[in-house]
């Protein structure tokens, strides 16, 4: 496989001024590309088309998984339920600013753009570079409402300067990192989250405090209670291919422990439902009757928590 994008000069310039840039390069670029991959393998056609625009191999297939199938299908799902239902979220509360931190590319961004939202997309260089690449091909509204901005989580500078750049409340998205992130990196990112909360006013919203439930709940909607350990077993493998290291898959994933986290960095949580309304999923097409049942179960559990500062 393909180490660059040979037709990306200038990322490509970019990446190999030195050795540590490009260990950033492939790990931050992959697993934004293995996000986009599900994405896209559940119909969502904004992924799709970055996955097209930055034009290189998929990154997981049916010869390196024993059971491709159904871990994509269930990595797709989860995928489009988590950013479905964020997106559900804005809409309803009607933020004109959405802050999106390390979600890779972010096809969410140039649909909220396109609905003249000012979203801007908290990322490392890397994945900005390709981002604003890709927000020019894209060549919709989003060109004027949508914007990378490269800093990292525990860079308390980097995010309030860009989250400086809103003018009102501010919806900040993150979805499917912290539990990935060393301990003091975490803590430092949500200091920072508090800070920009503090003084934009708004929200955070994840489902990171109860994935670990919420992934195994939507492997057993699709295949049932005994397939679901090995499903999510399997993924997690997956993402420590990816990155290239163990994942603590229990951190903060006890509801108290994760209040009480929370509370210490001077934010407080409300758990909600997924949806207020049956969701519309692209990935229903690729279901069954009985499947879609069980996922519409699934939308009115309150697996989202909306985060506020004390």
């Amino acid at each position: 496989m393909k180490k660059f994008f040979v037709t990306f000069a200038l990322i490509a310039t970019v990446v190999l001024t030195s050795t540590a840039r490009a260990a950033e390069f492939e790990m931050v670029e992959y697993s934004a590309q293995v996000k986009l991959q599900w994405l896209s393998a559940a119909g969502i056609p904004e992924a799709q088309k970055f996955l097209k625009l930055i034009d290189r191999p998929v990154f997981f297939h049916a010869d390196n998984l024993d059971d491709f199938e159904r871990i994509q299908l269930t990595n797709s799902l989860y995928q489009e339920l988590n950013f479905a239902a964020a997106m559900d979220y804005v809409r309803e509360k009607n933020y004109r600013n959405v802050f999106d931190l390390a979600c890779s590319l972010s096809p969410r961004a140039m649909i909220l753009g396109d609905e003249g939202r000012r979203v801007i997309v908290g990322e490392l260089n890397t994945v900005c570079l390709l981002g604003d690449w890709c927000v020019y091909e894209f060549g919709k509204r989003s060109k004027q409402t949508v914007s990378y901005d490269a800093f990292w989580l525990q860079d308390a500078v980097g995010m309030m300067e860009s989250a400086n750049k809103f003018n009102g409340e501010i919806c900040i998205i993150e979805q499917g990192v912290s539990i990935y992130l060393a301990d003091d990196i975490r803590s430092q990112m949500f200091d920072n989250i508090h800070s920009v909360l503090k003084k934009h006013g708004g929200c955070l919203i994840t489902s990171d405090f109860c994935q670990k439930k919420y992934f195994t709940d939507v492997a057993t909607a699709l295949y049932g209670a005994a397939a679901a350990p090995t499903l999510y077993a399997e993924t997690k493998a997956m993402y420590e291919k990816v990155y290239g290291d163990k994942i603590d898959d229990n951190a903060l994933q006890d509801e108290q422990e994760a209040i009480e986290y929370l509370k210490a960095h001077g934010l407080r949580a409300e758990k909600i439902p997924l949806f207020r309304t049956l969701p519309k999923l692209y990935i229903n097409s690729k279901l069954t009757p009985e499947q879609i049942q069980r996922v519409n179960e699934l939308s009115v559990i309150t697996y989202l928590w909306v985060i506020t500062a004390i």
